[in-house]
């Protein structure tokens, strides 16, 4: 065994956020599959509730995951930097 030090990268926004908004999976790519499977069921959850008040709505279950990705992205990037 080595005694190596490894350096965690920095995550692209960019990635992140185009995952989030249009596939509700950034979660999966900031935060690992336990964080990001609840992120993920938890806006689809939202979007099935908004579904039933009118469909034009549904958006903002995108907004709210681009939100909480950002929100954890921040945290990992602060994080990597440290």
């Amino acid at each position: 065994m080595s005694n190596e030090i490894t350096t965690v990268q920095p995550k692209s926004t960019v990635i992140a956020m185009l995952l989030s908004f249009f596939l509700c999976a950034g979660g999966f790519y900031v935060a690992g599959a336990k964080k990001g499977a609840l992120l993920f069921l938890g806006c689809w959850i939202l979007s099935l509730l908004l579904m039933q008040v009118s469909s034009a709505i549904m958006v903002i279950s995108n907004i709210v995951c681009c939100f909480v990705t950002y929100q954890w992205l921040k945290e990992y990037n602060n994080a990597a930097a440290a």
